[in-house]
């Protein structure tokens, strides 16, 4: 059991902290610091993270120190979107395993699966070719999503000038706006680098199709991939 969660009747605030964290969620509770313990055990993640626990569910993140235990403040999920940066690729594996859609019912596939050479290809060494660019999301310091680009003969390739894009976002920060960020972000990161558009591939079932069309993407083109899957190749002008 996290320790947190073990430790929550230890849980208290000062007066300036419950003000804060008053005005930073807009609510008007009683005792801020029982309302805070009861968000806690309903967190959907509890991170440790150098002093500070942080616990994130419903679209909120808990800020304690893990050594007094003192709730330090609470602020809505607010994720800061920057260019990825070298260190960043050491997250690519987690984020491109993350970015494997699967649908309601059926079982998550082992992580070993991203080794696959038709899935690996959107990471490997990273960096190193024509199309190279990403973004990352960050709260608190961690980096919580990620969305990239490659001109690799993948399964969104379209021609040797158009990068292909891929997103990905931890499943707790699902739902706050963090994707829009991300993209947004990337699409002038690839208007500054002289591209004038960017595809990708999506399964036609997979929800996130109608993200994309909000964001502008249209199907070109209906095809199978290498297990099957009916896709669409959607693309953007930037």
């Amino acid at each position: 059991m996290n320790d947190l969660i073990q430790n929550t009747e230890k849980l208290h605030t000062t007066e300036l902290g419950a003000i804060r964290i008053q005005k930073n969620l807009g609510i008007d509770a009683d005792d801020i610091v029982e309302w805070c313990k009861e968000t806690i055990k309903q967190a959907n993640i509890i991170i440790g993270q150098g002093k500070n626990w942080y616990a994130y569910g419903n679209g909120i993140v808990i800020t304690v120190n893990a050594h007094s235990n003192t709730i330090i403040t609470a602020n809505k999920i607010n994720a800061k979107v920057r260019t990825m940066e070298k260190s960043d690729y050491a997250c690519l594996n987690e984020f491109l395993y993350q970015a494997i859609f699967i649908p309601d019912g059926e079982k998550l596939p082992p992580r070993t699966i991203i080794n696959d050479p038709e899935i690996f290809i959107y990471i490997k060494d990273f960096g190193n070719k024509s199309g190279d660019l990403g973004v990352v999301a960050e709260q608190n310091g961690q980096v919580v999503g990620a969305a990239w680009t490659r001109i690799i003969s993948a399964y969104g390739h379209l021609d040797n000038s158009t990068p292909e894009l891929a997103i990905s976002i931890l499943p707790e920060f699902r739902g706050y706006g963090i994707g829009t960020k991300l993209m947004n972000k990337l699409f002038e990161l690839l208007k500054e680098n002289g591209y004038r558009q960017t595809s990708l591939s999506v399964q036609k079932d997979n929800p996130a199709v109608r993200f994309y069309q909000r964001l502008g993407y249209e199907i070109a083109q209906e095809k199978h991939d290498h297990v099957g899957h009916e896709d669409y190749l959607m693309i953007k002008a930037l």
